[in-house]
């Protein structure tokens, strides 16, 4: 930032550094401009002077204009500079007045225009009659015109160059950078020209940094300013080949990129059967990689910074919002289509479902058709009739092998068919109780698929508001974290800071992988943890055939430490209790504990299936409620017989120290806060009882030396005062002694002879070292 101090006159006093610096561009651009200016193309032209004059900036218009000017005033070749000094005074004068008339003066199709126009008129008069002379005018004018917009383009990109250039904002530099290496063609130090040893470095160093794209550009960049130049055009053709394979062999280092360029010089020399021009090619490559070797670092991460492409960082946009639009309406889709799947799954069982009074018809015409008693017996007396046939079901659902004897004695001295009339209601009774069977399945199956349909939309929703909450990206980090990167010549190719619900940040970065680099991880987290003014974790590199993938998640402030112990009732040693404990990646550590109903193989896959699912739901990113909607739905109907597990879920922040508590059916937890116990209980019911089902919700905040305490119903048979007490007095800071210690100390003091499996889970929180 600029040391700028403000007099009382009101005037600005720069301070001695940005006065040097200033003075140091100046003396730049003249420099620039006065080798520019020298710049002789087909023998007889110098379009570059009015060009670079036109591009200007304002700021520094004085500057190229006097080394211009002493550009032209000393003779180069037998050329006649006198229109250019004019052609330059006019230039100089028009973007004078244009700067007072118009915003526009600075733009580079203005400039180019300007340039292009003067050089061309000034041409042209000096050129009256001759048709050759009038074609090179032409010529010139279009290499003014063209000169100025890439250098007027290249100009305007100045701020932004440490940042990295886009394609053809890096094209307009490389192309001003050879236009001004044209001027250094016709220095010749002991038989070595300036101009293309400089331009053999300049393509080392642009595709050390910008791989293929940059080398190639530059390679035909430099070609073109030979071409012009010297018309040699195998030189020409070396710098072309070597602008692309030196890129392309830059991932394997400084040293592979210096044979490239040896092996482009014989192959072009091989193709243009040039002996002479081979031997100077090759002494010339050979100065230019040396040079290219010895440039200091700090010049070489300069060069990073500006022709490395840009780093992407990613960022929030449309894309992410509407796929938030698109889930929400999906959810609320199928939300609808859940409650019509319901609406007529109701309205189709109260048209569909079986009658009685088919069964009694039925029995009607099967047994009494002929008889001459049936309009007695369904007309007149039909109360005691069916009031006889109910009793006669009773027998069939009871198994008797002569249900017509549980018919009153009235019905039976009455009808002259009972063994007739017990057999067609054997077949129609069993005929409906099958369709009422099936039908009460299908209205459970109905329903269950309703739930799914209301799950997936919850789902759904869950995702849409995890997306939006989720993934929240803080370019401004990002930027920060690429600039430093660079600073210790590391290149990202995408960085992107990305901050979740919590308000916890995740650095991800992708760089191009090189030959023989490798990445101090305590480097790399001091930079980026000055960057951001935060804590991490040490980063996780990972590679690929060509890039290197680094990640750094958050420090957080606590760690947990956990004990587990479980002792089954069963011979078999099979536990019913199943439990899964594990992180999700941003944070948060959890623990999940369910107890299958009963104990041995039966109960264990119970516990296993919800504690599993649960874990699996979790992981995946979906709400505590939503996840227990699905666990519930899959153990109602994963098989006929009855399925019950309890569910207990501890949910521990690892930044704030929150715990949120969940049960479903589950024995109590205890807490020891600030070497306090309390206990969480529950009164819900356990997952598989009921389709609707919820959880008890109590959260806590904690802090270092702190401990929870989650258990089984076999624990509890004597009461949980006792394991308050063991918790208050506890002082070992090993969590699986505490575990051992509770599960040993409830199977001692079971008093009931019942055996059940006992578990203990103990979890102590510490500071994160």
């Amino acid at each position: 930032m600029k040391d700028v101090v403000r007099e009382n006159t009101g005037a600005l006093k720069l301070s001695t550094s940005d006065i040097i610096k200033e003075i140091a561009i100046h003396i730049a651009f003249c420099i620039a401009s006065f080798l520019m200016s020298r710049g002789v193309v087909f023998g007889s032209v110098l379009p570059f002077g009015a060009a670079i004059a036109a591009a200007a900036p304002a700021d520094y218009l004085a500057s190229v204009a006097v080394g211009c000017f002493f550009g032209y005033l000393i003779p180069v070749t037998e050329i006649n500079v006198f229109r250019y000094m004019a052609a330059l005074f006019a230039i100089v004068a028009i973007k004078v007045l244009l700067a007072a008339l118009t915003k526009y003066a600075f733009r580079p199709i203005v400039t180019a225009l300007t340039a292009g126009v003067v050089a061309g008129a000034t041409g042209l008069v000096s050129t009256v009659g001759d048709a050759k002379a009038t074609a090179l005018a032409f010529a010139e004018a279009a290499l003014a015109f063209a000169s100025a917009y890439f250098m007027s383009n290249a100009f305007r990109q100045y701020p932004a160059f440490l940042k990295g250039l886009k394609g053809e904002d890096l094209a307009c530099l490389l192309i001003s950078v050879n236009i001004f290496l044209i001027g250094t063609m016709s220095l010749i130090i002991g038989g070595i020209s300036v101009g293309k040893t400089l331009a053999v470095t300049f393509i080392l160093l642009i595709s050390r940094f910008g791989g293929s794209y940059a080398g190639a550009v530059g390679g035909i960049a430099a070609a073109m300013a030979v071409a012009l130049s010297t018309a040699d055009n195998v030189t020409a053709l070396t710098f072309c080949l070597a602008g692309l394979v030196t890129g392309i062999f830059a991932a394997f280092g400084k040293y592979a990129q210096v044979a490239a360029v040896i092996l482009s010089c014989v192959l072009a020399s091989a193709i243009g059967r040039e002996l002479i021009i081979t031997v100077e090619l090759l002494i010339t490559s050979l100065f230019a990689s040396a040079l290219f070797l010895i440039i200091p670092k700090n010049i070489a991460k300069v060069t990073g910074k500006i022709f490395s492409p840009p780093t992407k960082t990613v960022s929030e946009n449309g894309m992410k919002k509407a796929a938030c639009l698109r889930l929400r309406f999906a959810a609320g889709a199928l939300s609808d289509v859940g409650q019509t799947v319901e609406t007529v799954s109701k309205e189709l069982s109260r048209i569909n479902s079986p009658d009685f009074e088919t069964v009694l018809h039925g029995i009607e015409k099967e047994a009494c058709s002929g008889c001459s008693l049936a309009v007695n017996c369904w007309e007149g007396r039909k109360a005691d009739t069916v009031s006889a046939l109910l009793e006669i079901i009773k027998g069939i659902r009871e198994g008797e092998a002569e249900p017509e004897k549980r018919a009153p004695d009235e019905f039976r001295c009455r009808c002259l068919r009972p063994e007739k009339v017990a057999g067609a209601t054997l077949v129609h009774y069993s005929d409906y109780a099958s369709r009422m069977a099936a039908e009460s399945r299908i209205s459970d199956v109905r329903s269950v698929v309703s739930e799914q349909f209301g799950g997936i939309s919850n789902m759904l929703s869950d995702m849409a508001e995890e997306f939006e909450r989720d993934e929240a990206f803080d370019e401004r980090s990002a930027a920060k974290i690429t600039n430093a990167l660079k600073n210790i010549e590391i290149i990202p190719i995408e960085c992107g800071c990305r901050i979740d619900k919590y308000g916890r940040m995740t650095v991800e970065i992708i760089t191009s992988k090189v030959k023989g680099v490798k990445y101090s991880r305590m480097k790399l987290l001091r930079q980026i943890e000055v960057c951001v003014d935060r804590e991490f974790e040490p980063p996780i590199i990972s590679e690929s055939a060509d890039k290197i993938y680094i990640t750094l998640s958050e420090r957080a402030r606590f760690a947990v430490q956990t004990g587990v112990c479980q002792i089954s009732c069963s011979p078999s040693g099979i536990c019913g209790d199943a439990y899964n404990i594990f992180s999700d990646g941003k944070g948060r550590s959890f623990v999940v504990l369910s107890d299958g109903m009963g104990s041995g193989g039966r109960a264990a896959v119970d516990g296993a299936m919800a504690s599993g699912l649960m874990m699996r739901l979790i992981k995946a990113g979906f709400g505590f409620d939503c996840s227990l909607s699905i666990l519930s739905s899959a153990m109602l109907f994963k098989s006929t017989d009855e399925s019950l597990a309890t569910l207990d879920i501890a949910a521990l922040d690892l930044f704030s120290g929150r715990l949120d508590m969940l049960k479903a059916g589950a024995a109590p937890t205890l807490v020891r806060r600030s070497g306090r116990c309390s206990v969480a209980k529950s009164t819900s019911l356990p997952v598989g009882i009921l389709r609707e089902v919820g959880f008890d919700k109590a959260s806590i905040k904690l802090k270092a030396g702190d401990i929870i305490l989650m258990v089984s119903d076999g624990v509890c048979s004597e009461g949980i005062e006792w394991m308050c007490a063991e918790l208050d007095s506890w002082h070992d800071a090993s969590a699986q002694s505490l575990a051992e210690h509770i599960a040993y100390g409830a199977q001692r003091r079971r008093s009931d002879n019942h055996a059940d499996d006992i578990t203990v889970i103990a979890v102590t929180v510490d500071k994160a070292v």
